[in-house]
């Protein structure tokens, strides 16, 4: 299509347009104009009835008024008061005439006049009453009655002749209106049939604007993006800035709790505490239902011991269980497989909140979970969660609005139990988002089931006991001139990079916080930094910061975290980071990652290096030194030192996490659990400390479930270390004590 021609279809579609939308405005407006012309004609029709209803009204209460009169009927029936009151709402539809500008004054005078015959007529009775019959009949023979009620009827013919002038006209200009509209709609007719020819031709103009629209879609989609990151930055430091003073009060008056005071401010400071768990818990809600509506609750798939999960819900609650004197069963049927896939947070989130209730709203009896499969295809299954209490239960009315916001059946039981009626809400809206369901049977004073339906995938994994087995064997590269940082400040972790390293033959520096990263990157050159995630002083995200926007290197950084989920991942990539490995750091997936990143090719060899033979472990309970022996290589000085590290390092770390918790610093105990996960795992104790280091490491202030968690932590970690202790002792000579810094554990 040539330009200038579809140019001309533009001004022509435009024009017509513009016609179509005049002729239109202007045949609306006869239409309407006829209508209102209808609508005069009919209010005519009103005001002239009204008029007359009026005059017969006022003709009907002058002949009460005459009739008690003149035959001395009793005052007291009522029947001129009824009368009067008719007169009155007789004016109630004329009261809509009274803004009409060529009415509304009569009508106005009309009420005056028949208000005055109304109080005359009250005057004749008042004058009966008092005076006597003669006395009456003389005013109603008065000619002030004769004259009022002529004026009356008068007036209101004169009206009624106002209103037909005037609606005449308007009948007139209705009745032209309408032959304007017929005449207007045909123009219209014709041309709307001219402009759908022309639009097709101005149609096949705008398919060559689709790329330009296509390029819209796509930065609004931008705008959208960045719109959902600002709202997901908003949430995030709102929850800091929230929970940092809230952390505070609870640290605070947790410690006051424990001094010696006397009664009133010990009471006082109680319920300090308890207001700001309450808060605490509700910020905690409103901001999880906050990032579900926004869509930025993301659902994270990984493997993880199904059992594991429900066996740590069961040694959060069972003491708080013991505490009120209920009975807490947990079952999971024999069918139910030990790995999942699936996201294990929001899980455990629904199962806590679940249980917390049935506890919380049971006074006397039992609290059970029940985990069974109930559907199966393939590897992919139906897992039921079965929550059931013996509690005060739920009517009809309660059940129908149990997983509404801020509603808890009545002010009763938030008044006796608590909470903000946010916590069914957010495992309804957990269960839809991991695409299963949760239904609820109760009966009042019969207890409550919630039953919890989620899909989940089988995982095939392989078995705990071989998971650090036989050393791969690995293709060698030549690093020789290459040169990597490493930043840990886990002293264990570091001794295994150590190891490691030197093995491979490649050049490295330790550093221990980020700040000190940045003053070693500022004094030489590296080829490649490993950066651990959480650090004193400088963690990992912002040491990357000021490599790629200060320092402005491009070298690779590859992140190293305890914390294996897939958005831990994403974020350390939008950080700046290159690549992402979990703790704890298994050889051949470092080795691989290294050669990579370092960008040097790997000569294969036909033979392979014989894994050296692992010692016996002695029939140990707790550790597990595969993964130990695999990285030593048969070391023996490192596997001691290892040892050594273990043995002083875990009963410092505990003192911490007691010393944090103890003093109201939450944020440290998180941070401690967190390190402490790559601290056991050198010696294979991840599975024994797992339960008890990932509850500590999401703990809240004052939970409750603190002095359980921790004790059965130190109990573990007491056994691991008089295991460690001998078997240095038998293994590698030196003394049997216990190090210095056991008595935490």
């Amino acid at each position: 299509m040539k330009s200038s021609f579809r140019y001309i279809l533009v001004v022509t579609f435009i024009v017509a347009v513009i016609v179509i939308v005049f002729l239109q405005f202007n045949s609306s407006q006869s239409i309407n104009q006829l209508i209102n012309g209808n609508e005069d004609l009919m209010n005519v029709l009103k005001l002239k009835m009204e008029l007359q209803q009026v005059q017969e009204n006022v003709t009907q209460l002058e002949t009460e008024t005459k009739s008690i009169v003149i035959r001395g009927h009793d005052l007291r029936d009522g029947r001129f008061e009824q009368q009067a009151k008719k007169v009155s709402q007789s004016f109630q539809t004329l009261d809509s005439f009274e803004i009409n500008p060529v009415v509304g004054a009569g009508i106005l005078r009309l009420k005056r006049q028949v208000n005055k015959k109304i109080e005359l007529n009250k005057e004749v009775l008042r004058t009966f009453a008092g005076d006597g019959k003669d006395a009456a009949e003389a005013l109603i023979n008065d000619q002030e009655e004769t004259l009022l009620s002529d004026s009356i009827n008068s007036l209101a013919h004169q009206i009624d002749r106002q209103y037909q002038v005037s609606v005449t006209q308007l009948i007139r200009n209705a009745d032209r209106n309408g032959r304007n509209a017929k005449t207007f709609g045909t123009i219209l007719a014709v041309i709307a049939a001219i402009a759908s020819l022309l639009a097709f031709g101005y149609i096949s103009y705008k398919m060559g604007e689709q790329q330009r629209l296509i390029h819209q879609l796509n930065v609004s989609e931008q705008r959208a993006r960045r719109s959902a990151e600002a709202k997901e930055n908003f949430l995030a430091n709102m929850s800091h800035e929230i929970r940092t003073p809230l952390n505070a009060i609870l640290g605070f008056t947790g410690l006051l709790q424990k001094k010696q005071t006397d009664p009133e401010t010990g009471h006082y400071t109680g319920l300090i505490h308890k207001a700001g768990e309450n808060l605490l818990q509700i910020v905690n809600n409103i901001l999880d239902i906050s990032k579900i509506e926004a869509g930025m609750m993301p659902v994270e798939t990984a493997a993880f011991d199904l059992r594991e999960t429900v066996a740590t819900i069961e040694h959060l609650y069972r003491q708080r269980s013991m505490e009120k004197g209920l009975a807490f069963a947990v079952v999971v049927a024999d069918d139910v497989p030990e790995m999942m896939e699936g996201d294990e947070v929001k899980l455990t989130q629904i199962i806590v909140n679940l249980v917390s209730n049935a506890i919380k709203f049971t006074d006397k009896g039992q609290v059970t979970l029940a985990v069974n499969r109930k559907q199966v295809a393939g590897n992919k299954m139906i897992i039921t969660f079965v929550v059931s209490d013996t509690g005060i239960g739920m009517d009809a009315a309660e059940r129908a609005a149990v997983f509404t916001r801020f509603r808890q059946g009545d002010e009763s039981i938030t008044r006796k139990y608590g909470g903000t009626g946010l916590g069914l809400t957010i495992v309804k809206d957990l269960a839809q988002l991991l695409n299963g369901t949760i239904a609820v049977r109760s009966e009042k004073g019969s207890g409550t089931v919630f039953t919890v339906e989620l899909p989940f995938r089988q995982a095939h994994v392989v078995p705990k006991d071989e998971r650090h087995g036989t050393p791969l064997k690995m293709e060698q590269a030549n690093w020789l001139h290459k040169k990597i940082l490493v930043v840990e400040d886990n002293e264990m972790n570091r001794l295994l990079l150590a190891q490691l390293l030197k093995g491979w033959q490649l050049e490295f520096e330790m550093a221990t916080n980020g700040n000190e990263a940045v003053r070693l990157l500022k004094e030489q050159r590296y080829d490649l930094v490993l950066m651990d995630i959480q650090m004193p002083e400088m963690d990992g995200y912002t040491t990357t910061a000021v490599i790629r926007n200060e320092m402005h290197h491009t070298m690779p950084v590859i992140a190293m975290t305890a914390d294996a989920l897939t958005s831990q991942k994403e974020k350390c990539l939008q950080a700046g980071m290159d690549d992402f490995i979990s703790k704890p750091l298994e050889e051949a997936m470092l080795h691989r990652l290294l050669a990579q990143w370092l960008n040097e090719p790997v000569e294969r060899t036909d033979g392979t290096e014989e894994p050296v033979a692992a010692p016996e472990n002695n029939n140990l309970r707790y550790l597990q030194l595969n993964y130990l022996f695999m990285v030593s290589r048969g070391n023996r000085e490192y596997e001691k030192e290892i040892m050594e590290q273990f043995c002083e390092m875990v009963p410092e770390e505990l003192a911490r996490i007691q010393t944090a918790w103890d003093q109201g610093n939450t944020d440290r105990v998180q941070r401690t659990a967190h390190s402490m996960k790559t601290t056991v795992a050198a010696l294979g104790l991840t599975g024994h400390t797992e339960p008890y280091l990932s509850v500590l490491e999401h703990i809240m202030p004052a939970d409750p479930a603190f002095p359980q968690v921790f004790q059965r932590l130190q109990e573990v970690c007491r056994h691991a270390l008089d295991e460690a202790t001998a078997y240095k002792a038998a293994h590698y000579g030196g003394n049997t004590d216990p190090v210095p810094g056991d008595n935490p554990v």
